[in-house]
């Protein structure tokens, strides 16, 4: 008798475990999800100054994303070229008093009647280096690569 009682305690435990959303009570580590994408409107918009491009960029890559980015094997290979910059150039800084961890994270961009063409966004804390991104209208309009294969060849990670 104790044997079935203790096997239909078992079931109906078993069971209700089994009705229970798995993932329901795990708390899982938030990982930077994309920034909305901005239209070819908004893109534009953004390209039009600096204060614009730099809070668009600031919305496409908070820091949690940046963090995300810069792990050491993603460091910057100098092997591969950054953006040259030419004529008028814009410049600005990303998340500007607020300890993101990082010495700087900035942006650079050449610029032809008063927009901005191409922009390279970095982070650099001590000597490490992170090329975040070299960008224009289109890039503006897609998905930004958060956590990109650090075997690629453009990372020192890569050897």
């Amino acid at each position: 008798m104790n044997k079935v009682a203790c096997i239909l305690v078992c079931a109906a435990f078993l069971t209700s475990c089994a009705r229970q959303n798995p993932v329901a009570n795990v708390s899982l580590p938030q990982s930077p999800t994309p920034s909305p994408i901005l239209s070819a409107t908004e893109a534009k918009g953004a390209l039009a100054s600096p204060e614009a491009l730099t809070k668009a960029l600031e919305r496409r890559w908070p820091i949690a994303a940046i963090q995300t980015y810069c792990i050491p094997e993603r460091r910057h290979n100098n092997s591969f070229q950054n953006l040259v910059a030419y004529g008028m150039i814009w410049k600005g800084t990303l998340h500007a008093g607020v300890n993101t961890g990082f010495d700087k994270v900035s942006w650079y961009a050449t610029t032809t009647e008063g927009h901005v063409q191409d922009y390279s966004l970095e982070a650099y804390r001590g000597t490490d280096f992170w090329l975040l991104e070299i960008g224009d209208e289109g890039t503006l309009q897609a998905s930004p690569h958060y956590s990109p294969d650090p075997t690629e060849r453009r990372f020192v990670g890569h050897k």
